[in-house]
């Protein structure tokens, strides 16, 4: 399951990040690692992006890189 196939409400830990470069790097400074629990707080108005909340920071996800982010339930 992908960070974006989470509802709003929902948790769930970091599984896999399939990213690489300076985008995986930003992600991994903002605390979005592997073993972390994410937290989905809202989508968009026409579901493009998603707000999460992981370790203690929210950070706004495009949908193509929040695909890209599998989390276990």
């Amino acid at each position: 399951m992908k960070v974006f196939d989470l509802k709003m409400g929902e948790t769930g830990v970091i599984t896999r990040i399939d990213l690489a470069g300076g985008v995986r790097e930003r992600l991994s400074s903002l605390g979005i690692r592997v073993g972390e629990r994410v937290e989905v707080i809202s989508f968009s108005l026409l579901k493009s992006s998603v707000l999460i909340s992981c370790s203690a920071v929210r950070v706004g996800l495009r949908k193509s890189i929040a695909k890209k982010i599998e989390v276990g339930v």
